[in-house]
């Protein structure tokens, strides 16, 4: 190969390389600050994770933890000029675990959410071409639980306060609604809101009394989750004081209101007998005949007295109504 033919071939391979390094990620779908690569074997990086029966490609740079990942290195030769070099692939997860073999692709796990700076390094084993791949990612906890911290029941026409847990790596997007009986008869759009940190407080008031659905749904880059709460919603204490307090005071007024009147006659049948009595002391009973024993006497305002002969006083007997002359 003589000089102009190759200087002919590495202008061209320069061209390729860098028509690669711009256009590729647009063509392939991979973000911009997604790979950094340099040298002269292009390809694309992919990973995805498998979880249960399902595999999801994360082609964001956002990971998940505690998921097996496989990450697949895709040669970029259209010519099939690469088709026989045979490569050794360094892989570096950017957590101090390096890997190192012929194979286009490596299985890993992220354990400790994070950032990370992922790399590949390709060498060819018999030609001097070589690539090297710099990806930034993101290692997040998916949302696994949400947890409502409080009561079930809460009070009509009061602000209640609704506290959550999220367990996932924030920040998350939390998408919220309330449905009276459990459904609308219409589509009920959902309030969202960004929170940087498991926990969350919704503030609400109930406007009617009965049983409602909270239906919760969170998201972060990497998984989403949505539970739902059945809620019951009950009159205020303050409600049932509200009707009992006057009940109460009509139940007590009345009592009082009996008690007067069956006390108050008493009270002053005795004052009169006792002033009878005073009176008698000084009354003459030669009226009366005596037959040396005590008499008993029914004065005016049927007040009954006992008359000693012998000391002359009269003592009451028994306060009554309506009562005869008993001698």
């Amino acid at each position: 190969m003589d000089m102009n033919m190759f200087l002919h071939y590495r202008i061209r391979s320069v061209l390729v390389y860098t028509f690669l390094s711009l256009f590729l990620p647009v063509v392939l779908g991979i973000p911009d600050n997604l790979i950094h690569s340099s040298g002269n074997v292009p390809g694309k990086i992919t990973f995805h994770q498998m979880e249960g029966n399902y595999t999801y490609l994360r082609d964001s740079g956002d990971l998940a933890t505690y998921v097996p990942t496989l990450v697949t290195f895709e040669l970029f030769d259209p010519r099939h000029h690469l088709q026989s070099v045979a490569f050794t692939y360094t892989w570096g997860l950017g957590n101090g675990q390096v890997y190192e073999g012929p194979d286009p692709f490596v299985q890993c796990r992220y354990t400790t959410p994070g950032n990370y700076t992922f790399k590949l390094s390709i060498e060819a084993n018999t030609t001097k071409q070589s690539g090297l791949y710099s990806i930034d990612l993101t290692v997040l906890d998916a949302i696994r639980s949400i947890e409502l911290k409080g009561p079930l029941n809460y009070n009509v026409d009061q602000s209640s306060s609704l506290s959550f847990h999220v367990g996932g790596s924030p920040p998350v997007w939390i998408c919220w609604r309330v449905l009276s009986d459990c459904h609308s008869s219409s589509p009920t759009s959902c309030n969202l809101i960004r929170i940087y940190k498991n926990l969350f407080n919704l503030t609400y008031t109930f406007t009617s009394v009965g049983a409602y659905c909270l239906e919760v749904n969170v998201t972060n880059d990497i998984s989403n989750l949505q539970k739902s709460y059945n809620i019951y919603v009950q009159n205020s204490p303050v409600n049932h004081l509200i009707f009992i307090l006057p009940s109460a005071a009509l139940i007590v007024a009345t009592l009082i209101f009996i008690s007067v009147s069956v006390c108050c006659p008493l009270q002053e049948s005795r004052l009169t007998c006792k002033t009878l009595e005073e009176n008698t002391n000084d009354v003459s009973f030669t009226d009366v005949e005596m037959h040396g024993k005590d008499t008993t006497v029914s004065l005016k305002d049927n007040c009954l007295f006992s008359i000693s002969t012998q000391k002359n006083e009269a003592q009451p007997l028994l306060d009554q109504q309506n009562t005869s002359y008993n001698t």
